[in-house]
């Protein structure tokens, strides 16, 4: 538990120690970091300064660069650097996540309170109390008259309003795909992401600012603009797409140093098609091309095969494969024929 004097060490130093093992075993580091993660030095400076000023971080960049599992990262260190201040209730750091969808409403993300449900509630006790003792049965029908005593028995918080309540250390919020909510939505937080604080009219219930303030991340595929006034209480950073240098260390981190002749053939040979291909469909309008978690899945799939330097120079003709890279029907033709007129002039 916390003590008195000591403060939670909230620098973002992503050093290996910090990094978690493979954790595709483990259903809680699935959902905070299931592998090592390599940010740059500017990202983590960016993550530092928004933890310091207690300001969202808002990340953009192209689908796969890695925006979302940032959260999760700087939440599994703290867990790992920080253990003391969590109580035996808990096994990691306080972590919430609001998956952005376009019909949610800002407020869904504090709150949900259920008219429905009471207003139901209230109908079966008002019908006469020996037939609703027969139909429900005596305990169950206690707990309806017990329920109908509070308001709050009907509102559930949701990602932010969790994050809004009181703790011991700061937690760590991730709301996600900002972008794909409608242009209002973003205005609709001002408030909250300014003062950090919220009311329930429903129920009365008023939440001040926590003395621990959330530390949030907030991401973008820059699907939509985002507003002024919104931008103008972020800070803001751009993730770019990993390098050949960062992706190489990020294979490494993941499947451990490929030994071997043919192994390091592979992994440069995967790379070197991957960056093509990305080459290839940045200058098609209108196609995907794949990130960073995609070559993951890909070049675990090239290691599973019995003649992965095969497959690798016959990549077109490999449909399950390329399925794994490249999305949609047109950018496999695109990505097929370029791959076959390549291995032509070999």
């Amino acid at each position: 538990m916390m003590s008195d004097n000591k403060k939670p060490d909230y620098e973002y130093t992503a050093e290996e120690k910090y990094q978690t093992e493979d954790g595709t075993e483990d259903p809680w580091k699935q959902i905070y970091c299931p592998y090592p993660y390599l940010p740059s030095d500017e990202l983590k400076e960016a993550v530092n300064l928004a933890i310091a000023l207690e300001r969202p971080l808002l990340l953009e960049g192209e689908p796969g660069c890695g925006k979302t599992r940032l959260a999760g990262a700087v939440a599994y260190e703290f867990t790992k650097k920080n253990a003391e201040y969590l109580s035996t209730q808990e096994k990691f750091w306080a972590y919430y996540i609001w998956n952005i969808k376009s019909t949610i409403r800002a407020r869904d993300g504090l709150y949900r309170y259920d008219a429905v449900a009471r207003l139901r509630d209230a109908q079966l006790m008002g019908t006469d109390p020996d037939k609703l003792q027969d139909f429900l049965g005596g305990e169950e029908t206690e707990e309806l008259k017990q329920r109908l005593k509070d308001k709050k028995n009907y509102r559930e918080f949701g990602a932010l309003g969790k994050a809004l309540q009181k703790h011991d250390y700061r937690p760590i919020l991730l709301i996600d795909e900002i972008d794909k909510a409608d242009s209002d939505f973003a205005n609709d937080l001002l408030l909250e992401l300014e003062e950090l604080r919220f009311e329930i009219p429903e129920t009365g219930e008023s939440f001040p600012t926590p003395e621990n303030k959330p530390i949030i991340f907030i991401t973008s595929n820059r699907e939509k603009p985002l507003p002024e006034p919104f931008l103008r209480r972020c800070i803001y950073f751009y993730v770019e797409f990993p390098d050949d240098k960062l992706l190489r260390n990020i294979i490494d981190k993941r499947f451990g140093t490929l030994t071997g002749r043919n192994k390091q053939k592979i992994k440069d040979k995967a790379i070197e098609i991957f960056y093509n291909i990305r080459d290839l469909l940045e200058k098609h309008p209108g196609s995907k091309p794949p990130g960073t978690s995609e070559f993951i899945d890909f070049f675990n799939a090239i290691l599973q095969r019995k003649n992965p330097l095969d497959d690798l120079d016959n990549l077109f003709n490999r449909t399950s494969l390329l399925g794994i890279l490249i999305k949609t029907k047109p950018d496999q033709f695109l990505v097929s024929n370029y791959l076959k007129e390549e291995n032509q002039y070999k």
